[in-house]
């Protein structure tokens, strides 16, 4: 059962990362925020069906960083260095 969230959670990250990487319509700052708050649903999920050590968590850990990057901004040298502090997962080009 664990792995099978586990795979359905890395599908999911899977097909959000694509759409954001491949559609720049839905990179916006309000994407971002319901992208974080969809995940915490998901999050929130798997705690109360008790399978928060599944590993199905660490696999959104992509999209996370993707909705952070989305939900930051993006204009001083600042920015830029709290871009790549937090992004440790994103590649430069998915950045």
């Amino acid at each position: 059962v664990q792995q099978v969230f586990q795979q359905l959670f890395y599908m999911i990250n899977a097909v959000a990362l694509n759409n954001l990487l491949l559609r720049k319509d839905v990179c916006s700052w309000s994407t971002g925020m319901q992208l974080r708050f969809n995940i915490s649903q998901l999050e929130e999920w798997l705690r109360g069906k008790n399978l928060q050590q599944s590993g199905a968590a660490q696999m959104l850990e992509l999209l996370i960083q993707a909705a952070q990057l989305l939900q930051l901004k993006k204009k001083t040298l600042e920015d830029a260095e709290a871009i790549c502090s937090m992004c440790t997962l994103l590649t430069t080009q998915q950045v």
